[in-house]
């Protein structure tokens, strides 16, 4: 069974393990109106108990990463959290109210976002798989946003998806996709990062 080992500028930062939960996932995230320069999520779900239940767990959320950052992720044999998963209630309750991108955004909220001054115009990473593929990929006025997404689940345990895209806020608030930039099923042993501006 496999662990994702996530590290930031050579330090280890978690290490998601099979052993706890039944699927995982992995972001980095950036806009061009930031204002932080990209962040990082990791969170997973917990093994299902005998009702079928499973707990939301957090290793990473929203951790701020700044130009000349470095996160490496590894996909490999293992199977022990470090540390272990944070309930989501262990969270501590943000102050500002969130836009509900999961619900219909009303025109003039778009609007107001797309509007904002662009903070973070000038970001860029660069996408490195160990032995493979890279990439520079950036923001732009018609894509404000890139991401890298990573999903495992334990029905296909030898595998992980990892997918960069660029996308509007158009196209996140009403779900329509945006431009793939390079969308894989990788195999255990893949080993990629994430340089941001550089």
């Amino acid at each position: 069974m496999p662990i994702l080992s996530v590290a930031k500028n050579g330090e280890q930062l978690c290490v998601v393990g099979s052993d706890d939960v039944w699927m995982f996932s992995a972001s980095v995230w950036a806009d061009i109106w930031g204002p932080e320069g990209s962040a990082l999520t990791v969170t997973g779900g917990s093994k299902r108990r005998q009702n079928d239940e499973t707990d939301f767990l957090i290793w990473e959320m929203q951790h701020e990463l700044n130009v000349g950052d470095r996160i490496t992720f590894s996909f490999e044999e293992g199977s022990i959290s470090l540390p272990k998963g944070r309930k989501i209630e262990d969270e501590p309750t943000p102050e500002e109210k969130k836009i509900d991108f999961f619900g219909p955004v009303p025109e003039e909220e778009i609007i107001r976002l797309e509007s904002r001054p662009a903070l973070n115009a000038q970001c860029s990473w660069r996408f490195k798989i160990e032995g493979g593929v890279e990439l520079t990929v950036a923001p732009d006025t018609t894509r404000q946003s890139v991401g890298l997404h990573l999903l495992w689940n334990e029905e296909r345990p030898q595998r992980m998806r990892v997918n960069l895209s660029k996308s509007s806020l158009r196209e996140i608030t009403s779900r329509t996709g945006g431009e793939e930039v390079f969308l894989e099923y990788v195999p255990l042993g893949t080993r990629f990062e994430i340089a941001v501006g550089i």
